[in-house]
């Protein structure tokens, strides 16, 4: 049985610099510290000058808390999130923006969830009631509210937001995720693969924001390839969801046989 015992939070550096450094002031001032096993910065390859002076100038204010920040060799997003996945030494793991368009205030409530029930994921939802998207395009409002119709169809679930990878999951499980994607659809996946395997998931309410710093690679073109990811991941054997060499591959699958 999954036991918590501390959480990673992963946040990526490309262009975002007093968001970046506001976000780790944030985490360690509203979360327990014993609670926090890391906060992981991922380089990005073409990360800027003046995004790397902030993560230079968080790193010479070191708390009890250890602040990592880690080149990703690998190139994009996807990069960045198996970077991240590898490097995560908690026994959670959660990765944030770092660019203010998440509901951060949420963090510590997550945290205290998953230590209730370690084995569930608890993930942060955007269209339970009351919550509300601020600086979102109507018509982006309207896609992505057709994207959680189309994917609650799809694997027959209650969930209220697929796309959103806002959730702490236990890191043995990211590990042993077997990732296909080359770009921002792996974010879909951090949802779509632990809910294939038969994962509970736990929501809770947070409100969206628009970017207030950085400029976000993600855009309309990626919609064929998150179509992509999802009718392959509903379709596809439990089986291929993990790495045969895993040890959830071993224990879900191989002691059945």
């Amino acid at each position: 049985m999954t036991e918590f015992e501390s959480l990673t939070i992963v946040l990526g550096a490309v262009t975002e610099t007093d968001s970046l450094t506001e976000t780790v002031r944030f985490i360690l001032s509203a979360c327990n510290h014993s609670d926090l096993k890391e906060i992981l910065i991922i380089c990005s390859q073409s990360i800027t000058d003046q995004s790397r002076e902030a993560v230079e100038s968080i790193l010479n204010n070191q708390t009890d808390v250890p602040v990592i920040a880690i080149t990703q060799t690998e190139s994009g997003i996807a990069g960045g999130i198996r970077c991240g996945i590898e490097n995560a030494s908690g026994s959670h793991c959660i990765f944030l923006s770092s660019d203010f368009a998440e509901d951060l205030e949420i963090l510590p409530v997550m945290i205290e969830k998953v230590k209730q029930s370690p084995s569930r994921i608890v993930s942060a939802s955007r269209w339970l009631k009351g919550q509300k998207f601020y600086g979102y395009g109507r018509f982006k409002k309207l896609l992505n509210f057709c994207a959680q119709i189309f994917l609650k169809v799809l694997f027959i679930s209650t969930l209220t937001d697929f796309t959103n990878p806002v959730q702490i999951a236990p890191s043995e499980l990211y590990k042993s995720l077997s990732l296909e994607s080359t770009g921002f659809s792996i974010l879909l996946e951090l949802v779509l693969k632990p809910l294939k395997l038969g994962y509970e998931f736990e929501e809770v309410p947070s409100n969206c924001y628009s970017r207030k710093q950085g400029k976000s690679n993600n855009s309309y073109t990626q919609l064929p390839s998150y179509l992509y990811t999802a009718l392959r991941t509903r379709f596809m054997k439990k089986e291929n969801v993990l790495k045969k060499d895993s040890a959830l591959y071993k224990e879900y699958f191989e002691k059945k046989q």
